[in-house]
């Protein structure tokens, strides 16, 4: 019986999409200055920028899991590039669940010039991984997915025209999944942006952790992989000071295991951006409940030393009321602002501007 079982598992593999055919990752080498939000003075004397965010879990699962995507993941394409043509679109484009070239091809018909990407499918981790307890290590079974490889890579993606000066990536440890998660290999992005004339970097964090359900295996093993997961995230996020600017977007549904503990939950300064009145958007702490409930996907941010970041505006769309629905997960789009003293000192732009 386990031989047939071996047979049939390494028959479907053999049949399943190159899991690295979707990865796309280039970072521009100059920047348009005119593709940058305006920097304007506020009536107390302080500069600002407002940066449109987009965030999106796409949906770009492969066969067998899902099929006939092609057509819809067009959709989400067609809408962005036209926003962005039209000097609409968003400034940062931050996706999930893009494992397929029809996913991650949203980002390039956008025409970002930095298209930045997570953990690759073979990608493995360089920090020490999380110690799982003894009784998860022994509950791994290969019939759900745990210790056969990876299939899929992160299906992370940072899209943005703001000039980059660094980026990196790290996958969760081999063996911090659970489930039929552990097919794609997960984990983080970050990137370090420069906002001209911004007296120092904004940080973008885009992570995508164990599901819960969908991994197909008791909810306490899904959980406890949440939590080893999220410890891991900290890990990766060392290396970013705990008062830099930071805006960070993922698994932030639910109010899972990981959500309650950790370097966001932590921090008192960290905070959602949710739903106020209307399309504005308010300042919510972590356990915040009526900001978990009313987004599945949620955004959390930190100001800095010197970069304040307040949310403006937070709207979901494309659930069904505010367009179709196009994902098993609404698109949020916050506007966040930026600003800063007027008599600030410029970070330096590692990058100059594009000649014509």
């Amino acid at each position: 019986m386990a031989a047939l079982l071996l047979g049939t598992a390494a028959t479907v593999w053999a049949v399943l999409p190159d899991g690295r055919a979707a990865r796309v990752e280039r970072v521009a080498d100059c920047y348009s200055p005119t593709a940058l939000p305006p920097v304007e003075t506020l009536a107390d004397g302080r500069r600002a920028v407002r940066l449109r965010v987009l965030l999106w879990n796409v949906e770009g699962l492969p066969w067998p899991i899902r099929s006939g995507r092609a057509a819809t993941l067009q959709r989400v394409a067609d809408w962005i590039a036209a926003r962005r043509a039209a000097g609409r679109g968003p400034d940062i484009l931050i996706l999930q669940k893009a494992f397929t070239p029809d996913a991650s091809r949203i980002a390039v018909q956008a025409g970002y010039t930095s298209i930045l990407p997570g953990p690759a499918r073979d990608q493995l981790r360089r920090l020490p991984a999380a110690e799982a307890p003894a009784a998860f290590a022994e509950g791994a079974r290969w019939w759900k997915g745990e210790g056969i490889g990876k299939w899929l890579d992160g299906g992370l993606y940072i899209a943005t025209d703001i000039p980059v000066a660094a980026a990196k990536s790290e996958a969760f440890g081999s063996h911090s999944c659970a489930g039929y998660d552990c097919l794609s290999n997960k984990g983080a992005a970050l990137a370090e942006l420069r906002v001209p004339g911004a007296p120092e970097a904004l940080f973008l964090f885009n992570t995508h952790r164990n599901s819960r359900e969908p991994a197909r295996v008791g909810i306490a093993r899904a959980e406890a992989s949440h939590l080893l997961q999220t410890q891991e995230n900290d890990a990766f996020l060392a290396a970013v000071a705990r008062n830099a600017a930071l805006i960070a977007a993922g698994d932030f549904n639910n109010y899972r295991a990981g959500d309650r503990s950790g370097r966001f939950a932590e921090d008192p300064a960290f905070r959602l951006a949710a739903k106020g009145s209307g399309f504005a958007g308010r300042a919510a702490p972590m356990r915040d409940g009526k900001a978990w409930r009313q987004a599945y996907d949620l955004i959390g941010y930190r100001s800095g030393r010197a970069l304040r970041i307040e949310p403006l505006a937070v709207a979901t769309l494309f659930d069904g009321k505010n367009g179709p629905r196009l994902s098993d997960h609404d698109a949020q789009y916050i506007v966040f602002q930026l600003s800063w003293r007027g008599d600030a000192a410029a970070t330096p732009v590692p990058l100059s501007p594009c000649t014509p």
